[in-house]
């Protein structure tokens, strides 16, 4: 148990970065998509929705995964 709890808490990290890295890109298509719409251009921009749903879960799958390594008994 103590390797699976070990590499669940590793594998969840990983994915939990992964979503902090679709957070920032996130957070950078937003901001071009406000900035298109107070500048009452066409509505060219990128569509964040797609990326917020992989976001959002992601997240929620790596704070499952490191939570569920980290409850697990360690020996």
């Amino acid at each position: 148990m103590r390797i699976l709890s070990g590499l669940l808490v590793i594998i969840g990290l990983l994915v939990l970065l992964a979503g902090a890295y679709y957070l920032f890109t996130n957070y950078i298509a937003i901001n071009q998509l406000h900035a298109v719409a107070y500048a009452n251009k066409s509505n060219e921009g990128p569509n964040p929705n797609a990326n917020l749903l992989i976001q959002s879960a992601l997240l929620a799958g790596g704070g499952f995964l490191t939570g569920l390594g980290l409850s697990m008994p360690k020996r």
